[in-house]
Formats: C-alpha cells, sequence, structure tokens
C-alpha cells in the first residue's frame, strides 16, 4: 500500500511541474519495487488510495505544504493578500512573492503565484486519472470517488477561472510533450465544465453526508452538501440567482450544518470537524507525523516573538501562544479594523475575538523588551487563525495541523442571503443576515440590502481568502482596492524606560509610546491598475514551455 502511494506522489510532484513542461517519456523509466500504472488503478482500495492523492494535493494547493523557496505559499495566503483586509508583515525585502502581491505590484515570475497555480493542475491531473481508470458502475466506493474527483476538478477550475480568467481547462490526463501545451480556454467554457462537474457529481448519488451536524467524521471528505454548496457559489457568480436559491436552500434544510456558538475554535484544533465547516481542508495533530499533513507554516503569521516580543507569566491565560518565534506576517489593515469598529462598535464580539490593538496586546500580558519598527503593520494585531501551542508542535514549525475551512455555514447563509436580495425574497434574506448577526451579538437588521450583506461579508468572513473574488464579482475591486499598495506603513513601539517585564503585574502595567506612519511606494504599480489587476499572471516559465497560452493584459508576454 505504501509503495502505490509513493508512487502516486512521486507521479503528481513529477507533473506538479506544469501542465505543459514535463517530458512524459521519463515517466516510462522502470522503478525498482514500485507498482506501476498499468497494474495500479484496479481495486477499491487502489481508487481510495487515488482519492487521498487528490485531497493531499488540494490540501497542499490551498493551505499550505514545504515547497522550497515558494515554501509559504498557497491559496489561502495568496488570496487574503490581494484583499484589503491585510498589511503584510515581516520586512519589505523579505518574503518579496508576498510583498508583491499586498502591494498590487505582482509580476509573471512570482513564485507564490507559480506554485499555486500548478499546484492547483496538479490536482486536476490526479482527479482525471481516476476518472479516467476507473468505471463508477464497478462499486459504491469507486463511484464516489468519481464523483469527489469530478467535485475537486470543479474546485480547482473555479479558482483557475476566477483568479486567471481564461486558463487552460485540463479534462483528461494529458500524456504527450504536445497534449500539455494546451491554449487558454474561454470564460464560458470554463463555467459550462464547471457547473457540469458539480451537477454530475450530485446527481451520480454516489456522494455521502454527514449522519448530522455533529458528525465529525463524515465532514472529512466532500460531501453532497459541499457540491450543492459550491454550484450555488458557481451560480452566484453567474449571475443565476434562483438556482443559487435552490442549492444553498438544500444545505441549510438539510440541517447538518450549524454556527459554532464560540467563534475562537475556528481555525484551530478545537475546531476541527466543526458543525459549521462545509468544506475543509483535514489535517490531524500527530506529531509522529507533522510534515505528511503540510500545513502553513505559522512562524510566518505568527506575532514577532523573539523579536521583541515576550510572552509574559499570564499569556496563556488569554491564549496559548506559540512564543518560540514569529515574523509577524499578516496584520489587520486600518480600513478593516474601522469597518468592525464603524458597524459593531470596539467592544464588538467578532473585532475582539479577532483582531487586537497594541493596548490590548498589553492586557494579554504581551510585553516588548525594546524599541522595534513593525513594517507592514498600522497598529493592530490578528488573533484569527494564530497558530497555537494546541496546533503546531513548536519544537520545529513544521505546519499547523489545524483544519483549514474552504467554506463554512455563515458563508452558506450570506450567499443565500446575497441571492435573496437579487431575486426579491426579502424575509429570507433578512432571515439569513439575522442568524449570522446574532452569533456576532448584533441586532436584527430588516429590509436588508445588497450593500449590507457586503459589509456582513466582510467582517464575518475578514482575513478567510474569499474578500477578493467577492470583490471582483460584485465589480468593486477597482474602487475599494483602488490605492491599495500605494502607501506602506510602519507602527513603532517604543517601551518605557522604566517598565518592569519582570512580572505578570509589570507587564500589565507597561506603558509605551507608538507612533505609526507611512511611506510612499516608489512602483509604478501599485495600487489598481485597470486592464491588468482583475486577473493574475500566468507564470513566466508556463509561457516559455507551452506558445499557446497567451498571458494576461499587464503582464508582458505573448
Amino acid at each position: 500500500m505504501m509503495k502505490k502511494y509513493i508512487y502516486l506522489g512521486l507521479l503528481s510532484g513529477a507533473l506538479s511541474c506544469s501542465i505543459s513542461s514535463c517530458d512524459v517519456d521519463l515517466l516510462d523509466i522502470p522503478q525498482q519495487g514500485v507498482t506501476s500504472e498499468e497494474t495500479f488503478y484496479k481495486t477499491d482500495e487502489d481508487c481510495e488510495e487515488a482519492m487521498a492523492a487528490v485531497y493531499s494535493s488540494w490540501r497542499k494547493a490551498y493551505s499550505g505544504g514545504f515547497r522550497g523557496a515558494a515554501q509559504y505559499a498557497n491559496g489561502f495566503f495568496i488570496k487574503n493578500l490581494m484583499a484589503d483586509d491585510f498589511n503584510t508583515g515581516g520586512t519589505r525585502s523579505d518574503q518579496t512573492y508576498a510583498q508583491e502581491i499586498y502591494e498590487s505590484a505582482i509580476t509573471a515570475t512570482n513564485g507564490w503565484i507559480e506554485a499555486y497555480y500548478k499546484q492547483l493542475y496538479s490536482t486536476i491531473y490526479l482527479c482525471n486519472l481516476i476518472l479516467e481508470k476507473f468505471n463508477p458502475e464497478d462499486s459504491p466506493i469507486k463511484a464516489r470517488n468519481v464523483a469527489e474527483a469530478k467535485f475537486y476538478r470543479a474546485l480547482c477550475h473555479f479558482e483557475l477561472t476566477t483568479l486567471w480568467g481564461t486558463p487552460p481547462k485540463v479534462d483528461k490526463v494529458l500524456k504527450s510533450t504536445e497534449e500539455y501545451k494546451v491554449s487558454n480556454s474561454a470564460q464560458e467554457d470554463l463555467w459550462t465544465f464547471i457547473e457540469t462537474d458539480l451537477k454530475e457529481a450530485i446527481a451520480s448519488g454516489s456522494l455521502t453526508s454527514k449522519v448530522n451536524m455533529d458528525d465529525k467524521d463524515g465532514s472529512t471528505r466532500a460531501t453532497l452538501e459541499a457540491a450543492e454548496a459550491m454550484l450555488g457559489k458557481v451560480y452566484l457568480y453567474l449571475g443565476k440567482y434562483n438556482e443559487a436559491k435552490s442549492m444553498f436552500e438544500k444545505v441549510i434544510s438539510s440541517k447538518k450544518y450549524g454556527l459554532e456558538s464560540d467563534i475562537s475554535i475556528l481555525y484551530h484544533t478545537a475546531g476541527n470537524g466543526s458543525k459549521e465547516y462545509v468544506l475543509q481542508c483535514v489535517r490531524h495533530y500527530d506529531q509522529s507525523n507533522m510534515y505528511s499533513q503540510g500545513g502553513w507554516f505559522g512562524i510566518l503569521a505568527n506575532w514577532a516573538f523573539g523579536y521583541g516580543f515576550i510572552a509574559g507569566p499570564d499569556a496563556t491565560k488569554h491564549f496559548n501562544f506559540n512564543s518560540t518565534s514569529g515574523y509577524s506576517y499578516f496584520n489587520p489593515s486600518k480600513s478593516l479594523y474601522d469597518a468592525y469598529v464603524a458597524e459593531e462598535g470596539e467592544n464588538g464580539y467578532r473585532l475582539n475575538s479577532w483582531i487586537k490593538t497594541w493596548k490590548q496586546v498589553v492586557a494579554m500580558n504581551i510585553a516588548l523588551n525594546s524599541a522595534t519598527s513593525r513594517y507592514g503593520n498600522e497598529g493592530y494585531f490578528r488573533l484569527k487563525w494564530l497558530a497555537s501551542r494546541d496546533d503546531e508542535n513548536v519544537a520545529y514549525w513544521c505546519g499547523n495541523q489545524s483544519c483549514t475551512p474552504v467554506m463554512r455555514y455563515a458563508d452558506v447563509l450570506l450567499m443565500m442571503a446575497e441571492a435573496c436580495v437579487q431575486t426579491g425574497d426579502q424575509a429570507k434574506a433578512d432571515e439569513c443576515v439575522k442568524i449570522v448577526r446574532d452569533r456576532a451579538r448584533l441586532p436584527k437588521k430588516s429590509g436588508v440590502t445588497l450593500d449590507d450583506v457586503k459589509l456582513e461579508r466582510r467582517l464575518e468572513l475578514s482575513m478567510e481568502g474569499v474578500r477578493f473574488q467577492d470583490l471582483k464579482r460584485w465589480g468593486d475591486a477597482s474602487t475599494v482596492l483602488a490605492n491599495k499598495g500605494k502607501k506602506l506603513p510602519t507602527f513603532y513601539i517604543t517601551p518605557d524606560g522604566n517598565n518592569d517585564i519582570s512580572t505578570a503585574e509589570g507587564i500589565y502595567n507597561a506603558k509605551y509610546t507608538t507612533k505609526l506612519s507611512y511611506i510612499d511606494n516608489e512602483k509604478a504599480a501599485a495600487g489598481w491598475t485597470p486592464n491588468c489587476d482583475e486577473y493574475l499572471p500566468f507564470p513566466e516559465n508556463e509561457l516559455e514551455v507551452n506558445p499557446n497560452i497567451k498571458q494576461n493584459p499587464g503582464y508582458g508576454g505573448n
């Protein structure tokens, strides 16, 4: 079994370099002790292992895994930096791929963008293997995996279409160098393909459902409701609002999902298998097999422990901080903080659960032992999906082991509300928004408008990688992101010389002077560039080996 799994991994890795640059002849070299492709794709067990490779590949694409120089690259990080919820952090000369994305100055050589693009196609390749090698009529197990493969092929093409615009549609296993040279596909064809895959997965009757709302095991794979929610999302993007409503209603009426009363467990191991996760990248905290599960490296996104920040004796009373080290990336923007304050006040439940001011950081028994300047920070610190000691093996920072939600039930409710607003179903729109706001401890809104839904999506789903695609489909990106990256912030913190940080009490009472300053970005590409920033560039080395791909406007190329 292990040999077969390794073979799949090697085959996937070989093709992950691109959909066009690999020489298939190299894959014909016999490997000693390895099951061949010709003899592997036969049994139910083989089919399960092939599907496990799909899950692993998608997880790596969306929520991280080690990849050399671009080790921090994943769709979740990339999409967060493309919107207006975050400043980068760290130093401007570090993680230049991330800085490019944050500054809206992306180039076709950006390693993070290239890594996500290629990993999506690696996942599609693995899906196509299942679809070509296994007959769903042979057994219920094969039927389920074929349906799941169609779901993930659609999901990957959705990401490619919404982020790159006209990516190549790959609906079969590409078996020769010439076949790899797939040209751009028309958006209409891509959306039809995505819709068809999801419809067929749903109609197959082979996707399973959770037993009930508390069924954690049933949520580890793509369910019928996840496919229905994804198809509803596709319809929403296409302006098919009645069809979207129908799909979201199926998910809601299933009563298999609900909102967690405690939002602090989301994105932590305590929330793994949450009733709120309609679709998730699954991981298990297992110290003996940490690296094999991938996961973003929490050190990048952790607070600046080891770089001036010190966790006091009482810090764990507030949060189980991983105080080993941290590079302080992904700092909430002032515009996001201000949006929370305007809607729910400085003491808002979501705001105080997910974002902290420096004053609130000190109140968590965190100290600073010397003056510091935090680049890419406007004075706010993220608590949402901050890796804790419960999430990550702190001995060697191998990657966050909490499950990463791809779609939460709150997202489904708000998409349903949007579809209802667009179709004039005011009562249902109000009801769906009320459920989300009740959990947020906010009063009900009546006569919910599209602007209300937009705001609620920003606040409820902030820092979760959905904002950029929302702004684009609403036609708001060019306005909201007009000045993104033009002004680069630095937050200065200077401790008082009389501070005593040797005790918990001294840390709570410590005094600091803070200052926020901005510099102008010298890059001409910073800010929103029309006819360019709507889509990501196709990776430069992809164009070099595939002359049939036409580069997106604004990035040069063919």
